[in-house]
């Protein structure tokens, strides 16, 4: 599924999400994992993404409305921990370490 978010020129999709002021933050979509019919994303903030260790999150879709696809991040530890763990399976290009979310 996380070629879904490599466009025709392989490189990283973006979402933008934005904060609690309203201010639009992008981030690069790193992986993606699907259970239970809910979409989690991987991803980390573009301003840090060149950083030698960027912080990542996991986000959920929520809704989609009609072109705009709603996303949150995962803040239940359970939830947070299965969708860690979908998307720590055989992949060797990054490591998830779980800290309080």
């Amino acid at each position: 599924m996380a070629d879904d978010y490599y466009n025709e020129k392989d490189t990283l999709e973006t979402i933008v999400m934005r904060d609690d002021d309203g201010c639009e933050i992008e981030f690069f979509v790193i992986d993606a994992a699907e259970k239970d019919g809910i979409k989690f994303l991987l991803v980390v903030s573009a301003e840090d993404y060149d950083n030698e260790e960027p912080e990542a999150y996991i986000i959920k879709e929520v809704r989609d409305e009609g072109d705009e696809i709603l996303f949150e991040f995962v803040t239940d530890e359970n939830e947070y921990a299965q969708a860690a763990v979908l998307m720590s399976g055989d992949d060797d290009d990054y490591e998830i370490k779980s800290t309080e979310v």
